[in-house]
């Protein structure tokens, strides 16, 4: 499930093979022919993750904005073999470099946009604080989270113009790891334990930008990587508690795993929880 690691893990990716060269073929299904044409030519200046969002640079300072959501893929294509077989899915995308071809398949978000669409895009020029870069706002995230109004904080957590790079399994492990029921209301967390929470989640995701299945537990020999997500009806690695998995958020709701011993509700809000 690609998530604010995933997206920096693939631009890292895609960097060396596509910066600094120029694109010799572009198609897209959601663009014109036109519009693709007027790519071919230009150099690719740089790629970079945006929370969750993929963009492509171009040297006349268009850019390519991609986001995967639950199904895209972007990967480098490689060579046909004598015994290729056609491809199954057609490609939403195929930018061709030097030596190399990009390819992008199930992309419900592919947009060409100018400098200026880029700065006024709500879902780019109102992201948070981007969780998985170095020096990333505290202090903003705080202030964000709080104008949520008393969203429940399993559902916050996702809401990515006030952090950006969280996920649905990173709103479970961490609100887990800091013994957190994921239906408490923002009112309830005080802003320090709003900023341990953004804090764990940073350390989490910069700690799987390597290579590697994503972990957020020690799993040698074969034990889970995860403490709760996916884990529904398992014991709790902590206490042996069955793990819940409900559905939370706006309809249909995303699925969110806690133990109810290790993260018990919180019996009433306190007048001065945010100080």
């Amino acid at each position: 499930m690609p998530e604010g690691d995933s997206l920096h893990r693939l631009a890292a990716k895609l960097a060396p093979v596509l910066e600094g060269r120029e694109v010799t073929a572009f198609s897209a299904r959601r663009l014109t022919n036109k519009t693709a044409r007027s790519i071919v030519g230009h150099h690719v200046e740089s790629v970079i993750a945006k929370g969750k969002n993929l963009l492509i640079r171009l040297d006349d300072e268009r850019v390519i904005h991609i986001h995967l959501r639950m199904e895209g893929r972007v990967y480098v294509e490689r060579p046909r073999s004598t015994f290729w077989a056609p491809e199954r899915i057609e490609p939403d995308m195929r930018l061709v470099v030097a030596g190399a071809s990009v390819v992008g398949k199930r992309l419900p978000v592919l947009r060409l946009l100018t400098a200026s669409q880029v700065k006024r895009a709500p879902d780019l020029a109102g992201l948070g604080p981007d969780l998985v870069r170095d020096g990333w706002d505290e202090d903003e995230a705080v202030r964000r989270f709080r104008a949520l109004s008393d969203r429940e904080i399993g559902d916050a957590l996702l809401v990515q113009r006030a952090a950006a790079g969280i996920g649905n399994i990173y709103k479970s492990e961490v609100l887990h790891l800091e013994g957190i029921d994921p239906r408490t209301p923002l009112s309830m967390l005080t802003d320090d334990e709003l900023r341990r929470l953004l804090r764990r989640a940073s350390v989490l995701l910069r700690r799987n930008l390597g290579s590697g299945p994503r972990a957020t537990r020690a799993s040698l020999g074969g034990a889970p990587r995860l403490w709760v997500y996916g884990r529904g009806g398992r014991p709790c690695l902590r206490c042996q508690t069955p793990i819940v998995r409900f559905l939370q958020g706006p309809d249909p709701g995303r699925s969110t795993y806690h133990c109810p011993r290790c993260q018990a509700p919180r019996a009433h809000a306190s007048a001065d929880a945010r100080s």
